[in-house]
């Protein structure tokens, strides 16, 4: 684990920069140590795949769990409740529907405008 972090250290102390503005308007920055941004690549990588195949067990065991409670409430091991279900109906609106009756530029107080970000590894 300190491993990990001085490698996160190291590349915070190293790479990050301002980015610089292109004819495209996207904003590029180019690594000054490519070999320690491969690296952080491959261990998110390392931890991604590793992330995949502990969620598919982890899915993998609740729907056994889910299978032996079957119509029941609760899994109990010697006495003790281990496992319960929880069971409930929603209501959810069909926002596309909801878009093309009442669209943004005629309606704009039924809408909220939020800024995200979002990093993509490619």
């Amino acid at each position: 684990m300190t491993e990990n972090r001085t490698l996160i250290e190291k590349a915070k102390a190293e790479l990050i920069t301002k980015p610089k503005a292109t004819k495209s308007n996207t904003k590029i920055v180019e690594t000054e140590d490519p070999n320690l941004i491969n690296e952080l690549l491959a261990e998110y990588s390392a931890l991604d795949d590793q992330a995949k195949l502990i969620n598919a067990k982890k899915d993998e065991i609740k729907a056994v769990i889910k299978d032996v409670i079957a119509d029941n409430d609760e899994l109990h091991v010697h006495g003790a409740k281990v496992a319960s279900i929880a069971r409930w109906r929603e209501t959810t609106l069909v926002t596309e529907t909801v878009k093309t009756t009442f669209p943004v530029k005629e309606y704009p107080e039924l809408y909220k405008r939020a800024s995200r970000s979002r990093l993509t590894i490619h």
